[in-house]
C-alpha cells in the first residue's frame, strides 16, 4: 500500500507540474512511476506528452503506443496518439486514431479537426474541404473549423475563398493569431502587398512577440520596394532572436536589393549555420556568392541546395544562371528549363504540348516559336532562329506587337503572329523562345571537344578573347534591317542637331523595385545622372537621351551633368521602328542593360553596357567584353557597390575613341 501511495504522489507531482507547464520536472517524476511499474498506463500516457510537448517525437510516439494498447477506450489517449503520429507525419496512423478518438468522443471538436487535418496533409484536399464544411455546419462558431478550412482552400488553389474563410475565423475569434497571419500570407501571395502589410502588423500589434508573423512583415516590406525597413526589422528579430535562421536570410535578402553583396553573403551563411538541412537557405547562400563573383564556393553551395531539396525548382532556375554567366552553356541550358515561363505558357494553353528538343530532322517541319520574358530577351533569344532555319523547319513567331513589324523582315522566320493570336494547331512543334539553345545545341556528350577547358579551382580570369571556352558556341545577334524611310528621318533629325559624333545615352532599365508587383524580383539597372554625366563631361559630340520613361526632370539634370544639352529621343522607346533606324545611325552608344541595346546589336553596331553587380548572366561574369554582344565594350560595378572604377575606364575609352 505504501509504495503504491508513492506511485501515486509521484503522479499527481508530475501532473501539478505539467499543468504549469514545468514539463522537465513532471517528465522525471513519471520516470520515477515507470522504473517501479514499467506498465504503468496513465505515466506512460502523460509522459508520452509531455515528451511530445518537448519536441521529442519519435520517444513520445513509443510511449503513446504502448499507452494506447493498455487503455483501447480511453479518448484522450487515442487522441495523444492520433498527434503524436502526426508530429511523425504517419497522416494515414494519425487519421484513423482521430477518427477512432472522435468515435469514443463525439463532443470533442479538436478530434475531428485533426481527422480532417490529417486528410489534408495526405494531399486529400477534396475531402479534408468536405469534412470541414460538415463540421462548420454543425459548429457555426468554432473559428477553428473556419482557420482550418481556409488553410485547405489556400492549398487548393482558391486564394479569395481562402482571405474570406480566415476573415470569418478572425471575426469568430479576433485573437486568434494565425488566421491574421495566414490571411497575410494569402494576401501577400496573391501580390496585394499593402493589404499584407496591415495584417502582418495588426497580428503584431495583438502578439508583438509572434516571430512568424514579424518575419513576414519584412519580407512583404522587400517585396514594396522597402529595403531599409525590412533590413531594420531583421536586424530587430535578430537582437530579440539570434539564432534565428528565417531572419538572417532575410537580411541577406535585404541587403543584397541595396547592392550589399559582401555584407549580404555574411547573413546568408549565418542562416547556412543555423540552419543547414535547408535547401532553400542553401540556395540564397549560393546565389548571393554568385552575384558578389565567389563563383567556385557558389557552385559548391548550389550542388549542396540540389542535394538537400533535390524538388526545389528556385534552386534549379538560380544554378542556370550561375552557370550560363560562367559560359557552360551545354549544362546551363538544361537547367534553363526550370524556370517558371512554362508554367505561365501551360495555364493559358494546357491543350498545347511543349517541346524542350526538336526532331533530328526538321526538313519541312512547322515549328512554333512563342515569345517570354521582355522585348530584349525575345530578340535575344531570337538569333538561334537562323539555326533552326537552317535546319529545314519554318517558323512562325508568336510576338510581342511592339516589334512585330520588325521581325516581319527577318527574312529566316516565315510567319509573325500578334500578341493576341494563339499558337497555330497545326505545328508540328511548340516551344519557348528560350528553350531554343537548348535544343539547338542538344548534342550527345561524346560531340563534346576533348579539350574543352575545365573551371578553373580558383576564382574566375578575366577571359575576354578566349572564346573557345565557350560550349556550345554562341550564336551571334538577330540581323534586323531599319526602314530606309525610318533612317532618312532619322538622318534629317540628328543633322538638324549639332555636330557629330552623336551617342545614346540610356542610365536605367527594368521595372523599379517599388513597382515591380511581384515576389520572383526581375533584375533592375541604374546608374546616378550626377556620376554618370560627370564621366562623360569631357566626351565631345551630341548626346541623345534614349532612356525609356524618363522621370520628369531627369533630362535636365542629365544635361546639367553634361554640361551640355542633352536631346530628347525618349518618345521612340514606343516607336521601335524608329528607335531601330536610329540605333543603326548614331556613333556611340552607352548605358545599362534593355532592349535598346538588343536592338543595337541586331543592326550590327557595337554598344558600351554599365553592369550592375548582381550582373545578368547575358553579359557573363567577367571580362571586358562579352560573347553574346561581340565589340561591345563591357563596364562592371564592383562587388561593393562602386560605380568609381567602370566610370574610369568608361571616360578613358571615350577620350581615346572620340
Amino acid at each position: 500500500m505504501p509504495e503504491r501511495q508513492d506511485l501515486k504522489s509521484h503522479l499527481d507531482a508530475g501532473l501539478e507540474a505539467h499543468r504549469r507547464g514545468d514539463l522537465e520536472t513532471a517528465k522525471n517524476a513519471y520516470l520515477r512511476v515507470l522504473s517501479a511499474n514499467p506498465e504503468q498506463p496513465d505515466a506512460l500516457h502523460l509522459l508520452g506528452v509531455a515528451l511530445l510537448q518537448l519536441g521529442q517525437m519519435p520517444q513520445a510516439l513509443e510511449l503513446l503506443e504502448r499507452a494506447a494498447s493498455l487503455q483501447r477506450n480511453n479518448a484522450a489517449v487515442i487522441g495523444n496518439l492520433a498527434q503524436a503520429y502526426f508530429e511523425n507525419s504517419r497522416f494515414a496512423e494519425s487519421h484513423e486514431s482521430f477518427r477512432k478518438a472522435s468515435r469514443l468522443d463525439p463532443r470533442n471538436v479538436q478530434f475531428q479537426l485533426g481527422a480532417a487535418n490529417s486528410l489534408a496533409m495526405q494531399g486529400k484536399l477534396g475531402n479534408a474541404e468536405v469534412a470541414l464544411r460538415k463540421l462548420a455546419d454543425r459548429f457555426p462558431q468554432d473559428a477553428r473549423i473556419q482557420f482550418n478550412l481556409g488553410n485547405v482552400l489556400r492549398d487548393r488553389g482558391r486564394p479569395d475563398d481562402a482571405i474570406n474563410t480566415y476573415r470569418t475565423a478572425m471575426r469568430l475569434d479576433p485573437q486568434l493569431l494565425d488566421a491574421h497571419n495566414n490571411l497575410a500570407d494569402v494576401l501577400h501571395k496573391s501580390l496585394r502587398f499593402e493589404e499584407a502589410e496591415r495584417e502582418y502588423r495588426a497580428c503584431l500589434a495583438a502578439a508583438p512577440d509572434y516571430l512568424l508573423a514579424r518575419c513576414n512583415l519584412a519580407s512583404v516590406l522587400m517585396d514594396l520596394g522597402r529595403f531599409e525597413e525590412s533590413e531594420a526589422l531583421c536586424r530587430e528579430i535578430i537582437a530579440r532572436v539570434p539564432r534565428t535562421a528565417q531572419a538572417h536570410t532575410l537580411l541577406g535578402a535585404a541587403l543584397g536589393h541595396q547592392g550589399r553583396l559582401i555584407e549580404a553573403v555574411a547573413s546568408h551563411s549565418t542562416a547556412a549555420e543555423l540552419a543547414p538541412q535547408d535547401g532553400k537557405v542553401a540556395q540564397n547562400l549560393a546565389s548571393a556568392l554568385t552575384d558578389s563573383g565567389q563563383l567556385p564556393e557558389a557552385m559548391r553551395w548550389f550542388q549542396r541546395a540540389r542535394a538537400l531539396n533535390p524538388q526545389l525548382r528556385s534552386t534549379r532556375q538560380l544554378f542556370s544562371y550561375a552557370l550560363l554567366g560562367q559560359g557552360r552553356f551545354a549544362e546551363g541550358w538544361d537547367e534553363y528549363g526550370y524556370r517558371v515561363d512554362p508554367d505561365f505558357f501551360r495555364q493559358q494553353f494546357p491543350h498545347i504540348p511543349l517541346a524542350r528538343t526538336l526532331a533530328a530532322d526538321l526538313g519541312g517541319k512547322h515549328v512554333c516559336v512563342v515569345r517570354e520574358q521582355g522585348i530584349g530577351d525575345e530578340i535575344f533569344f531570337l538569333r538561334f532562329a537562323p539555326q533552326l532555319h537552317a535546319a529545314g523547319a519554318r517558323i512562325t513567331y508568336c510576338a510581342t506587337d511592339k516589334i512585330r513589324s520588325l521581325l516581319e523582315r527577318v527574312p529566316t522566320i516565315s510567319q509573325v503572329l500578334g500578341q493576341e493570336t494563339p499558337p497555330p494547331a497545326g505545328a508540328d512543334a511548340v516551344i519557348l523562345a528560350g528553350d531554343l539553345p537548348h535544343a539547338m545545341s542538344d548534342f550527345p556528350m561524346s560531340t563534346l571537344p576533348s579539350t574543352l577547358p575545365a573551371a578553373p579551382a580558383q576564382g574566375v580570369r578575366d577571359f575576354p578573347e578566349i572564346i573557345a571556352v565557350y560550349w556550345p558556341k554562341p550564336a551571334p545577334p538577330l540581323a534586323l534591317t531599319p526602314l530606309p524611310a525610318r533612317t532618312a528621318e532619322m538622318l534629317k533629325r540628328l543633322a538638324s542637331l549639332g555636330d557629330p559624333p552623336y551617342i545614346g545615352l540610356t542610365w536605367r532599365g527594368g521595372t523599379p523595385p517599388r513597382e515591380q508587383r511581384m515576389v520572383i524580383w526581375a533584375l533592375y539597372k541604374e546608374i546616378g545622372i550626377a556620376q554618370f554625366g560627370a564621366a562623360l563631361r569631357r566626351c565631345k559630340g551630341t548626346f541623345l537621351a534614349l532612356q525609356r520613361k524618363p522621370a520628369p526632370g531627369e533630362i535636365e539634370a542629365m544635361s546639367n551633368a553634361l554640361g551640355k544639352q542633352l536631346h530628347d529621343f525618349t518618345a521612340l522607346n514606343e516607336d521601335l521602328e524608329g528607335m531601330l533606324a536610329l540605333l543603326a545611325l548614331i556613333d556611340d552608344y552607352i548605358g545599362v542593360s534593355n532592349t535598346n541595346m538588343h536592338l543595337r546589336a541586331g543592326v550590327g553596331k557595337a554598344g558600351r553596357v554599365l553592369v550592375p553587380c548582381q550582373p545578368d548572366w547575358r553579359w557573363m561574369f567577367s571580362g571586358k567584353s562579352c560573347v553574346w554582344f561581340p565589340g561591345f565594350s563591357v563596364y562592371r560595378q564592383t562587388a561593393r557597390g562602386d560605380w568609381g572604377p567602370a566610370l574610369n575606364a568608361l571616360a578613358r575609352d571615350l577620350a581615346a575613341r572620340w
